[in-house]
């Protein structure tokens, strides 16, 4: 028996946590330039900071609306669709964990082509799915997506990012169609980064029921902090997902800001032009200084030196993603966030002087 006051054991965990780590993204970066998280380094959205002087109207000890109905509207107006096909949720990390959650029963399978962002995994992982992975194909320029492959799985789930993390490359829209058209389940596209190319699929779901397109405020719009995403599906699928979905997810004041930075589009439109422009500029003075690079169409590269560079940089003031240890094929590669033509100078001086 145990003594009086001592702690409990703990009960064994859930199978699937035993082989996991703690999620992190190595963020604390205090004094360093974050080139590293492919946030939007043009700085703060100034629709926040407005929203900020008008909060005077929130009633904080009062719950947010409890399915996002104020910004579910919003992106009902932005996109042409009803406002019953959006879920909102704490930035689209909320949205993957819920259609884990929905779409998966215990060993059932969740695809999706690597290298990815690594959190497609966790979250088929914990809610007791069986991620299967499918190698993208480097043609030395661009990653390319193997559909067969994933169709070959014949997953419940499969998830594809357009723009990928972390190769930056988007997959043609037409490819994307066929792979929704025949998937015997839920189709997934990630497009986090699609603003900074001109991609949008959202509209893809009139003609598709198995469609669902996640979409955030994290990137374009700058609003990494305030932690909004949300997804747009056919009312069949977006109830399924509400039912997973706990109410108040997403606070008064994130919904509001989320709102007003679509209502007011000057920083999201200057953001979807300036940094795919520069962008082109910094690869092309990487690849000057004898560093590899592939095509990106988000707000980031991909980059491989011909030293390892991460720790050098770091030492300059700058963190990069050092992605080598995520897959096979990105051995000795960091992926690197770009920001205006000041920042990204600052970038390579520092990057010359690593090699």
């Amino acid at each position: 028996m145990e003594a009086p006051g001592s702690p409990a054991a703990l009960p064994p965990l859930r199978t699937p946590l035993r082989s996991v780590r703690v999620p992190g993204y190595e963020m604390d970066a205090p004094g360093l330039l974050p080139m590293h998280a492919n946030t939007n380094l043009l700085g703060q959205n100034p629709a926040v900071l407005r929203e900020a002087r008008a909060v005077r109207g929130l009633e904080s000890n009062q719950y947010p609306t409890e399915n996002s109905e104020t910004l579910c509207a919003a992106l009902a107006e932005a996109h042409g669709l009803p406002r019953s096909w959006f879920v909102a949720g704490n930035g689209c990390d909320e949205i993957f964990d819920l259609l884990a959650k929905t779409f998966l029963d215990p060993g059932d399978a969740m695809a999706y082509p690597v290298p990815a962002f690594v959190m497609y995994r966790f979250y088929a992982s914990v809610n007791l799915g069986r991620p299967v992975e499918i190698p993208l194909q480097d043609d030395g320029r661009r990653w390319s997506l193997d559909v067969e492959g994933l169709l070959a799985t014949r997953a419940r789930v499969i998830v594809v990012a357009s723009p990928n993390n972390p190769t930056g490359n988007a997959f043609p829209a037409e490819q994307l169609r066929d792979l929704v058209r025949r998937a015997p389940g839920v189709v997934a596209v990630d497009e986090a980064y699609a603003d900074f190319c001109g991609q949008n699929l959202v509209p893809e779901t009139r003609r598709a029921p198995n469609l669902v397109v996640l979409r955030t405020f994290s990137k374009a719009h700058g609003l990494a902090g305030l932690r909004v995403g949300y997804a747009g599906a056919q009312p069949a699928l977006s109830d399924a997902l509400r039912r997973a979905k706990p109410p108040f997810n997403v606070s008064a004041f994130s919904e509001r800001a989320a709102a007003r930075a679509l209502r007011e589009p000057a920083f999201w439109k200057r953001s979807v032009r300036v940094l795919p422009a520069e962008r082109e500029k910094a690869m092309a003075a990487v690849r000057a200084l004898g560093c590899r690079t592939w095509e990106s169409d988000a707000n980031f590269f991909l980059m491989k030196a011909p030293r390892p560079v991460a720790e050098a940089l770091k030492s300059r003031g700058i963190l990069v993603r050092d992605v080598s240890r995520h897959h096979p094929s990105l051995a000795g590669c960091v992926r690197v966030t770009v920001g205006d033509a000041k920042t990204n100078r600052r970038f390579l001086k520092a990057l010359e002087a690593s090699l």
